[in-house]
């Protein structure tokens, strides 16, 4: 079974606990998905909005956009990872069932590491005399 979260918190804090800045990174961020309205003003998506949490400035990003838009979903997760930001799921917890083959494909990708692991452990001691 999967845990997948309805949305993610993706916080202006860094892994060191500082601001992240420049401090309108989160307009920035969320104004890749901006449209213009008919009132020539910006308007986020619902998809990606900027916040403010306990203080902090943040961006909730619904995790629907991943199906949406995967690249789109993919750049705000390479943002945060590559700046080192905080990503806390919130919203409602979805349970998804795993298919059989998806579990198939996992055992088989574990049991190619495994071999492979022990296939370089041999040639080690192999190497050293053992």
């Amino acid at each position: 079974m999967k845990i997948k979260y309805e949305e993610l918190l993706i916080l202006g804090i860094t892994i060191e606990n500082r601001p992240f800045r420049p401090s309108d990174w989160s307009e920035r961020l969320c104004g890749a998905l901006a449209v213009h309205n008919c009132n020539n003003r910006w308007e986020y998506s619902e998809y990606a909005q900027p916040v403010i949490h306990e203080g902090k400035i943040g961006v909730h990003v619904k995790t629907a956009l991943k199906d949406i838009n995967p690249v789109m979903y993919q750049f705000m997760m390479d943002f945060a990872y590559n700046n080192q930001l905080k990503i806390i799921p919130t919203g409602k917890v979805i349970y998804l069932e795993e298919s059989p083959e998806e579990t198939e494909v996992a055992w088989s990708v574990k049991r190619f590491t495994l071999a492979l692991l022990l296939h370089q452990w041999k040639i080690r001691f192999k190497n050293n005399g053992y």
